[in-house]
């Protein structure tokens, strides 16, 4: 109902009834609907965070070990580990509008018209995400230029999120009935959009 109703359109009525309960259950449970929304913003902050943190836990091993006498060597090294990152960041997305295809539309209301769930996401996750995007463009980068390499990371994250945003009409243009994204779609679309960033590599560096 989040994901394809405004929130103010939306109602503690509307929600009990859909979910079958009373209305008294959900006041008791969330306080409020801007309770129970921030609670939804919480649990795709949550899905989204699992595998960012196991990407970190490995990258930051290899990091602690990794011993380079050449300033080329460490860009070798945070190329590979970029690459691992553009690709565990789209499949994980992927994987989960996969699972639950309300999750893209509700992340898309809060880029285009943000709601106080907006600092759950952001705080949550996406901050996290952009901060470990920023290290690899970074370090890779012999332009240090802040703005620049900003718009990259940006341009980069838009790439999988856009693309999961316009899933719809793209599996409509290929003729497919079944709206629901398949796992060789997600394989396809990893590899176009690890295809795109090595060439913002090669740009940068």
């Amino acid at each position: 109902m989040f994901a394809n109703n405004e929130l103010s359109s939306v109602s503690v009525k509307d929600i009990a009834m859909e979910a079958d309960v009373g209305m008294n259950a959900v006041n008791r449970h969330f306080g409020s609907k801007e309770l129970l929304y921030t609670n939804v913003m919480e649990c795709i902050t949550m899905m989204l965070q699992s595998s960012l943190m196991s990407f970190q836990a490995h990258y930051y091993g290899a990091k602690q070990s990794f011993v380079y006498k050449k300033e080329e060597e460490y860009r070798e090294f945070l190329t590979f580990w970029f690459e691992k990152f553009i690709v565990i960041s789209a499949k994980s997305i992927l994987e989960e509008i996969k699972i639950n295809n309300f999750m893209h539309k509700i992340i898309l209301k809060e880029y285009m018209s943000p709601t106080p769930g907006f600092d759950v996401l952001y705080n949550g996750f996406l901050k996290h995400w952009f901060d470990q995007f920023d290290e690899f463009v970074f370090g890779i980068a012999h332009d240090k230029d802040i703005y620049k390499n900003r718009i990259r990371t940006h341009a980069l994250y838009g790439q999988i999120m856009i693309f999961t945003f316009s899933y719809t009409p793209f599996i409509t243009r290929m003729g497919s009935k079944d709206q629901r994204i398949k796992s060789e779609v997600i394989d396809d679309i990893v590899d176009v959009v690890l295809e795109h960033t090595r060439y913002v590599i090669e740009g940068i560096s």
